[in-house]
């Protein structure tokens, strides 16, 4: 008798290990048939998820940026922590899964280049992988300053002082490797404490 394939798992495991090749051998270093063979299938098989490597490339980085959302929003959700603590948390946990693959983002932004010397709206594509952290944040300092936590002030122009340091961060990683993890947590907690009123305390 046939064993039924699970289709969301398999197209799970086809983005994951296509995650692993694209930052192993660069987007352009990658075929459709090394997916195919990497994922022990054919490539046959595959068209049935996806129609070219392009899509399963945009599809692996979504899968990357669902991740890191579910992991936020597990913190987001902690009832016991303040809105300080979700920013710091939240900042951190960014940056450490940013280091972890350092490598990708060296694909994405090899891709994203070679997008835009065609003329593509690289753009709009950014921003629709940017909007939810700043939205994040965003809600994050209206929290903080509500509870007297933060000093008043531009919700939406304090949080992009939090999300320049990752735009940053991720400059740092692809191009210049001037600035180490250690040194960027600690950029974040200064800047965190320049907006804090005296203490992490509600007045």
């Amino acid at each position: 008798m046939a064993i039924p394939v699970d289709h969301t798992r398999r197209r799970v495991k086809i983005l994951e290990t296509a995650f692993e090749l694209f930052a192993e051998e660069g987007f352009s270093g990658v075929t459709y048939q090394k997916i195919a063979d990497r994922c022990d299938l054919s490539r046959t098989s595959i068209y049935k998820y996806f129609k070219d490597k392009d899509q399963i490339f945009i599809y692996a980085i979504k899968l990357s940026t669902d991740k890191l959302s579910s992991t936020v929003k597990r913190v987001t959700d902690r009832p016991e922590l303040t809105p300080v603590d979700k920013i710091r948390r939240v900042l951190h946990l960014t940056i450490k899964l940013l280091t972890d693959n350092r490598v990708f983002l060296s694909v994405v932004l090899d891709y994203l280049t070679s997008l835009k010397s065609i003329g593509a709206d690289v753009r709009r594509k950014a921003r629709s992988r940017t909007f939810g952290m700043k939205f994040l944040l965003t809600r994050l300092v209206g929290d903080a300053i509500k509870e007297g936590f933060f000093r008043p002030g531009d919700c939406e122009l304090i949080a992009s002082r939090f999300y320049s340091i990752i735009e940053a961060y991720v400059l740092n990683l692809t191009v210049t490797d001037t600035m180490d993890r250690k040194a960027c947590f600690a950029l974040i907690d200064s800047t965190v404490d320049d907006c804090l009123i005296r203490s992490e305390k509600p007045l």
